[in-house]
């Protein structure tokens, strides 16, 4: 690049990246120097979406069919894209990727306003996921408990039938029937909202998940706990529970190894949690959350905490939530 086209690449008032023939950046102005302090900037990323073989706003091909975005960008020499505010917000930026010489200019144009769609994808997300909730509850009512209630009751009626000298075999059989549907509404009351959170706190609970999840699976769970116990409202005890159960069940699944690590570490104004494995890992791309790891975040965020990710293929995965004691302030 001529030293008047470095004079004015410097100057340009929009973010500008300046890449090599491998899209390496090489050089970036001042707006773009700040643009990567206030957003998750990934290269690779933008250069995929600039090329075309990496979806702007979408995890999968299935998601951009009769997106409405096609047609507003069609007509333009540029692309949309994403990225996300150190604060965890994704806005939406216009791009161009244009070449210079033997290197590429990489620009990006504010549009400022935050993206809906993640929003609404997330929103329609736990919708479905509440619904396909209540579709689950309401059948093991259904094919269940009410099931069971019935026999009992059919159970019952079939006394006045049955030989005085079998009564007390009969009634032994329902007592039992009783304590197995007791032993069923307690087990669904659990799922929806584990007691012992309740009655005794959230470190027993979490070990008696841990004690339960090894005893099922072999899969073994070490919990390290450090520094002075700090109650966390309800909320954040909820949170931190179902959010280890989710990582958990995920390391559980994609691993690949028999062992992960959950850590609580508590502060003087939060509490960091990580679980962690040595497995396989992954890609992990903010912009392109799972609907597991944004249900993570969503519930880390709904507390006033955040929630980060460590991971690479072959170098395991770490999952970091941070939850203040007192909702709000980190």
């Amino acid at each position: 690049m001529s030293d008047q086209n470095e004079r004015n690449f410097k100057i340009l008032p929009q973010p500008t990246w300046i890449l090599d023939a491998d899209y390496i950046v090489i050089d970036r102005n001042a707006q773009a120097e700040k643009f990567e302090m206030d957003y998750v900037v990934s290269m690779e990323y933008a250069v995929q979406v600039a090329k075309g073989t990496c979806c702007a706003f979408h995890t999968d091909k299935t998601a951009c069919k009769n997106c409405p975005l096609e047609n507003k960008w069609a007509a333009s020499d540029g692309f949309p894209i994403t990225f996300m505010s150190r604060d965890g917000i994704s806005y939406e930026f216009f791009g161009k990727l244009l070449k210079r010489e033997q290197n590429w200019l990489l620009e990006i144009r504010y549009i400022d306003k935050p993206l809906e769609a993640e929003r609404k994808s997330m929103l329609t997300y736990l919708n479905e996921a509440r619904e396909s909730e209540q579709k689950r509850i309401a059948r093991e009512l259904h094919d269940g408990i009410a099931q069971s209630i019935y026999s009992l009751m059919l159970e019952t009626r079939g006394l006045k039938w049955t030989p005085a000298e079998e009564h007390q075999q009969k009634l032994q059989a329902i007592d039992r029937h009783f304590a197995d549907v007791l032993l069923e509404i307690k087990s669904l009351a659990t799922e929806l909202r584990p007691s012992i959170l309740d009655d005794v706190g959230l470190l027993p609970a979490i070990n008696q998940f841990v004690n339960q999840t090894m005893e099922m699976t072999g899969f073994i769970i070490h919990v390290i706990v450090e520094g002075e116990q700090n109650p966390l409202k309800s909320r954040g005890n909820v949170v931190i529970y179902r959010s280890i159960q989710e990582a958990i069940s995920n390391a559980l699944k994609y691993s690949g190894e028999n062992e992960a690590t959950i850590s609580l570490n508590f502060g003087q104004k939060e509490l960091r949690v990580m679980i962690a494995d040595e497995g396989k890992g992954f890609i992990y791309d903010p912009y392109h959350l799972g609907f597991g790891l944004l249900n993570l975040r969503e519930r880390a965020h709904s507390v006033g905490g955040k929630m980060e990710v460590e991971t690479g293929i072959g170098k395991g995965t770490r999952i970091k939530m941070i939850v203040p004691y007192e909702e709000g302030k980190a």
